[in-house]
């Protein structure tokens, strides 16, 4: 398995995990990459393309405009800060320094959605400017938890969707953003996986923040749905501060554009069926010690994966060692490892180049098998 990685001494993967920032998030079309090199080859005015850009994102999607960011994270900081600042330029230029006069700057954020996703999503609101106000609890939360909260010094209030929240006894994005536009306060959206596009701002939010690279399989880029064009025009002022910081490039906007015009249009499809999963799963599951499963997204997506779980005596180690195996060699197997301290990994088709390497995958958990029981 060469590639541009592995002949520059890097570890080939094959990622089977999903579509994770720590893995190089997902892979692009023939389109998107013709897209970047021209873009790249060529110069413009960076603000119009940003403003073309923005235009042209929201009349896809059905919003009145929208913010080009370097990714969703970059688009909550970029939001956070567009309603501290506004259209005040000095604000923009000044941020931190008008941050202890400034007196709305609260930002709800449900307890259970208050997490860390390969960095804490605290981080990317308080980078904005503002600060965080925890609402509910880790194990439930209700639309009153956060009416509660709600105070003069209320900024915004933030959703997360994500498959790291708490599922349980949440309070969903619906409701509060209702909730948000009856008390008047804008709702920011982190809808960075989302496969979605026109839900959330359907129902009313300010801004929703997407990865451009997720399920969009985009450049490293990202994007906020914003409700009108004046949100929008705020967002893309902060690109004169703090946004400097986490600027997008031309080559990367127009391969983002490409890549939502690909996705809309239905052209981006898996190179592996949920058949062929349903296949492997079939295999994996008369290797000795391993029970397979069919199993839905956790955050109701629909999106389909297969649970492998991991008789310990039977296969000759438990499902936190095999982890580790996988990742060993010249080609390193990422899988779905959040519930490998229960006995379990997940093999998420998506982000699979092809059914050979589900075949891999399975010829790996073979090896070794093989490897444990000689080495018994």
């Amino acid at each position: 398995m060469e590639n541009i990685y592995s002949r520059n001494g890097l570890q080939a993967v094959i990622n089977a995990s999903g579509r994770m920032t720590k893995l190089g998030v997902s892979t692009i079309s023939k389109g998107v990459g013709e897209a970047l090199v021209e873009a790249a080859g060529n110069y413009v005015v960076i603000d119009d393309l940003y403003a073309w850009a923005g235009r042209k994102i929201g009349s896809m999607i059905g919003t009145e405009d929208a913010c080009v960011t370097s990714s969703a994270s970059a688009g909550i900081a970029l939001a956070v800060a567009s309603l501290i600042c506004r259209g005040n330029l000095q604000k923009v230029k000044h941020l931190y320094d008008i941050l202890p006069l400034e007196p709305k700057r609260e930002v709800i954020l449900l307890k259970g959605q208050n997490v860390d996703f390969g960095a804490p999503i605290a981080q990317m609101i308080q980078v904005g400017g503002g600060t965080i106000k925890e609402a509910g609890y880790a194990n439930g939360s209700t639309a009153d938890d956060i009416e509660q909260a709600v105070t003069e010094r209320t900024l915004a209030v933030v959703f997360v969707k994500s498959h790291h929240c708490v599922q349980k006894e949440m309070v969903d994005a619906e409701t509060v953003i209702r909730l948000a536009n009856r008390l008047g306060i804008p709702c920011i959206v982190d809808a960075a996986a989302e496969e979605d596009l026109r839900v959330y701002a359907g129902l009313g939010a300010d801004f929703v923040c997407y990865s451009g690279a997720k399920a969009i399989e985009g450049p490293t880029s990202g994007f906020a749905a914003c409700k009108t064009k004046e949100l929008a025009d705020h967002m893309r002022l902060q690109y004169k501060g703090i946004g400097r910081t986490m600027k997008v490039g031309k080559e990367c906007t127009m391969g983002l554009v490409k890549a939502i015009e690909e996705y809309l249009a239905g052209e981006k499809t898996s190179p592996v069926t949920k058949e062929e999963l349903e296949a492997f799963a079939a295999r994996v599951g008369e290797i000795r010690g391993c029970k397979t499963s069919m199993i839905k997204d956790e955050a109701g997506r629909e999106i389909y994966r297969c649970r492998i779980e991991f008789d310990p005596e039977l296969y000759g180690m438990d499902a936190k060692t095999l982890v580790e195996k996988l990742k060993e060699g010249t080609v390193a197997v990422f899988t779905r490892d959040y519930q490998a301290n229960l006995g379990s990994i997940a093999v998420d088709p998506r982000p699979l180049n092809s059914v050979a390497e589900l075949n891999m995958i399975h010829e790996r958990l073979v090896k070794i098998q093989q490897s444990a029981k000689e080495g018994m």
